[in-house]
């Protein structure tokens, strides 16, 4: 008996919060908590380490975790093009823009090494600043020493080809120069082909040498992972 008494007045009670015409009480919508601001700073890191990371892609990091960090809205797949009709497998970050970065993949499927070459680039070594518009003098002084690389007018032309064991050395820098400051002439015969030049040679001292692209190992040789 004493049941059927208490449910009747529960469901009395119901019937009366139910006819008394209260609104019932609103959900509380939480927003979702913006990223940490040293999240956000880090997705806008643009230094490397040769042979440890270029801005947040590390040696041995898959591509699935690089779209994760960055947003699959700024990496795209891609065939890299390496020079004289050869390409390989690879995607690109930043697509572009002035921090376009092409990541070419190794064997295993990971990003072996990354390249850019736009003017306004912000990529940059973290120790040295070696950027895009390095001029030839500002590589001396990052090396350390002289150094060598091939002549121009081929597609390696300009590339460094030994560092000479300076504090560039893992680095593959391709080098320009400027038109305008050649003499009537043209360039020099010794610096065309595929030839070795010094960087200590005279014919390249006027002529406006500077960095026109980068390329960096992300993981050295012996971290390639099976």
């Amino acid at each position: 008996m004493f049941r059927l008494i208490t449910a009747c007045l529960l469901a009395v009670s119901f019937v009366g919060c139910m006819e008394s015409g209260d609104e019932p009480a609103s959900q509380t919508i939480v927003a979702p908590a913006p990223p940490p601001q040293d999240a956000v700073a880090a997705v806008g890191e643009r230094t490397f380490r040769a042979g440890e990371r270029i801005g947040l892609i590390k040696a041995g990091m898959p591509m699935a975790k690089i779209e994760n960090l960055y947003g699959s809205g700024v990496l795209e797949s891609r065939k890299i093009e390496l020079g004289e009709g050869e390409t390989a497998p690879g995607y690109v970050l930043f697509p572009g823009t002035t921090d376009e970065l092409l990541i070419e993949l190794g064997d295993d499927k990971q990003p072996a090494t990354a390249r850019f070459s736009n003017d306004r680039s912000n990529w940059r070594e973290e120790s040295t600043g070696l950027t895009i518009g390095t001029t030839l003098a500002e590589l001396h002084r990052m090396n350390g020493r002289p150094f060598t690389f091939t002549g121009f007018g081929w597609d390696y032309g300009g590339t460094v080809t030994d560092w000479n064991g300076g504090k560039l050395d893992g680095i593959l820098v391709r080098l320009t120069y400027a038109p305008e400051r050649l003499p009537a002439g043209g360039l020099d015969p010794q610096l065309l082909g595929d030839v070795a030049v010094s960087s200590e040679a005279d014919a390249v001292r006027d002529i406006g040498l500077k960095v026109r692209e980068i390329q960096i190992p992300i993981r050295k040789p012996e971290a390639v992972v099976r």
